[in-house]
């Protein structure tokens, strides 16, 4: 009856708009692209509110497409069911699921993207507050002979004399300087008083932060006045780039990827990307590929197609001695190793999770997996004698709290990210058969390696909490975290307690960070939460397993004893229910639930699991084009993107720090 119920609801429901709406200028702001978000930066920058106004553009895997009558169905129906007096965890746990698949089926109210931003006053950028200039000179100074890695890294396309030459610029102005200079400086200045105040202590770091605030308003000023025309000119690449970085660093990837288009396309139009002579310009060659790493890394993340497409690049790949001026040469190494990554992202993508990729028969798309495999295990091997050198190095290290972020740590990141993207890439080869979870053997090796790996960077970093705070931003949330999805499912599947200390450990250790580091530490702060609840989730299911299966054992002996068990049956129908509007399981009404007898699968089966790819797949609300394995395989990848999009959301409904402890 509730299926046939949904299938009416869903009958009824108006189709979900898949055209990509008309993106308003700069100034007023960027269009929302996260899934399922929908901000009022329209509202702030002063564009009407209408009916009319197209819906981002979720991509083709999108599951508020296929199950628009979700969200209503579970709130009126399924949890009514539960009763009143149901454990306080067990009612958080349910509760944070459902506004999860809510946040993804419905429009959610954004803040402005980018709230910071000032009116620019009558006489421009000239009349807003900046650092005081004995401030930044002494910065500068420092930076000459001591580079900072994250600013190095970040700024690698703006050397640090080209940087110190531009707040001249600005600073000591003879002549006027554009929108796009007075950006560029703000960003720089952004990102280098960020690392220096992560070194600093007491007053020197609170005086640090406040001018660095000071440029974080600036900076988002002149991305919001930026003109949807801009001029196709070097700087107006940089300033785009620095905005997209900052982006990434306060968890709006959306942002991010929409300013990164931008400069993408600004240097394909100056033909950054195809060979035109030597110029002896570097910068066109790292502004180029600093936009492809970018465009590939967040392409994946959002399930959406990249702007740079490789059959149009004709310049070497990579960056060739004195390209540009890097504060170390192993720096040189360490970029090319991302573009190499980056070309895998965007191959995985196109290959495999893409809807032209889903809709190849399952052979075909398992063939492409392994191929990719093949060639991330080659580059691997390319990296070997580096990755065992620095590894060497950095044991020998003690990182104390006034430590910055080393280049090393970034080299080492290459490793976990080695790791993370087989996670991803062996999801897309079916288990074999017979087998107790959805994921094969090598998906969970690869997601346990990189679980493992990120501890012992934990506990390399020491007590600097400036490189665990490098490490988490940039090797856990910029690429997408696939480990933590795989292992979460796993654990729904196969009640597997040693995969749910792992990801426990996993979330202690990002609580330190998120602790000490405050506002410049909001997207960690986001990124834990979400492991939190997800760790929560897992515990409860790995726990009403068991209970399940001791309440069989007790009506055995006492058949009077149904209610308690309904409860607990009703509980694993409703994860059921959420995970499966995920996508992270078969639909609901395939899966059988823990009040009735196990199959011969034996006991992955009699709690929410077990099911797994092994179900046989319904047709409601899923696109059966490509095959059932597809379907599931698409929707999976449409709710590891959804969960790694809830950065951009507004968490504070969620409280996972209030829940009783449900370690197993």
């Amino acid at each position: 009856m509730l299926r046939e119920l949904a299938i009416s609801i869903h009958n009824r429901s108006p189709s979900v708009s898949v055209t990509e709406g008309r993106p308003p200028s700069l100034a007023q702001g960027l269009t929302g692209s996260s899934p399922a978000a929908r901000d009022s930066t329209d509202i702030v920058y002063g564009v009407e509110d209408d009916d009319d106004n197209d819906s981002a553009f979720e991509g083709d895997s999108s599951m508020a497409a296929q199950t628009v009558f979700a969200s209503e169905f579970l709130e009126n129906t399924v949890t009514r069911t539960l009763q009143p007096d149901l454990d306080p965890d067990m009612k958080s746990a349910l509760s944070s699921l459902q506004q999860i698949v809510n946040m993804q089926n419905r429009p959610s109210p954004h803040e402005s993207r980018f709230a910071n931003a000032k009116p620019l006053p009558k006489g421009g950028v000239r009349e807003l507050p900046m650092p005081p200039a004995h401030v930044v000179v002494a910065a500068l100074r420092e930076l000459k002979d001591v580079p900072l890695a994250s600013f190095a890294t970040i700024c690698t396309f703006i050397a640090a004399e080209n940087f110190a030459e531009r707040c001249s610029k600005v600073y000591f102005a003879t002549d006027d300087y554009s929108l796009m200079t007075w950006g560029v400086v703000n960003a720089g200045l952004y990102f280098l008083l960020q690392e220096k105040a992560s070194l600093a202590e007491g007053a020197q770091r609170a005086q640090l932060l406040e001018y660095q605030s000071l440029c974080r308003d600036n900076l988002e000023t002149a991305l919001v006045n930026l003109p949807l025309l801009l001029p196709a000119r070097k700087e107006s690449i940089e300033v785009l780039l620095l905005g997209a970085f900052y982006a990434i660093e306060i968890s709006k990837f959306s942002v991010a990827r929409d300013l990164n288009s931008i400069a993408a396309t600004l240097c394909q139009t100056l033909g950054y990307h195809r060979i035109r002579g030597n110029d002896g310009s570097g910068s066109k060659a790292i502004l180029f590929w600093s936009c492809y790493l970018l465009d590939k890394a967040l392409s994946i993340r959002s399930g959406r197609a990249p702007a740079i497409h490789d059959y149009d690049i004709t310049v070497p790949r990579g960056l060739g001695d004195g390209v540009v001026d890097l504060p170390d040469a192993s720096w040189r190494v360490v970029l090319n190793q991302w573009i190499s990554y980056a070309d895998f992202l965007g191959r995985a993508y196109e290959q495999l999770y893409s809807p032209a990729a889903l809709a190849r028969p399952q052979e075909q798309r398992a063939e492409s997996a392994r191929q990719l495999v093949q060639t991330m295990v080659n580059l691997a091997k390319e990296q070997e004698p580096l990755m065992r050198h620095t590894r060497d190095k950095v044991r020998g290290i003690k990182f104390d709290a006034n430590s910055p972020f080393p280049m090393d740590m970034a080299i080492l990141g290459d490793e976990l990210m080695h790791w993370s993207a087989l996670t991803l890439v062996y999801r897309a080869i079916p288990s074999p058969p017979g087998s107790p979870s959805t994921f094969n053997h090598e998906c969970i090796h690869a997601a346990r390696q990189a679980f493992t790996l990120h501890q012992e960077y934990m506990e390399m970093a020491g007590d600097s909490l400036a490189v665990k705070a490098g490490c988490i931003r940039w090797n856990l949330i910029y690429v997408p975290f696939t480990p933590v999805i795989i292992l979460f499912c796993h654990i729904v599947e196969t009640s597997d307690e040693a995969d749910l200390r792992r990801l426990a450990d996993f979330v202690d250790s990002l609580q330190p960070v998120v602790c000490a580091h405050g506002h410049a530490a909001e997207g960690i702060a986001k990124f834990h939460r979400v492991c939190q609840v997800l760790h929560n989730v897992a515990a409860l299911c790995v726990r009403a397993r068991k209970a399940a299966r001791a309440r069989r054992q007790q009506q055995q002996q006492d058949p009077s004893l149904p209610q308690q068990d309904h409860d607990m049956a009703m509980v694993g129908e409703n994860i059921d229910m959420y995970l499966s509007q995920l996508g992270f399981m078969p639909p609901f009404g395939t899966i059988q639930s823990a009040a009735h007898p196990p199959m011969q699968g034996g006991e992955a089966s009699q709690f929410g699991g077990g099911g797994g790819a092994q179900g046989e797949m319904s047709s409601v609300g899923f696109n059966n084009a490509g095959g059932a394995q597809g379907s599931e395989l698409g929707n999976w990848f449409s709710g590891n993107t959804h969960i790694l999009g809830l950065l951009e959301e507004d968490l504070s409904e969620f409280e996972p720090r209030m829940w009783p402890s449900m370690g197993g």
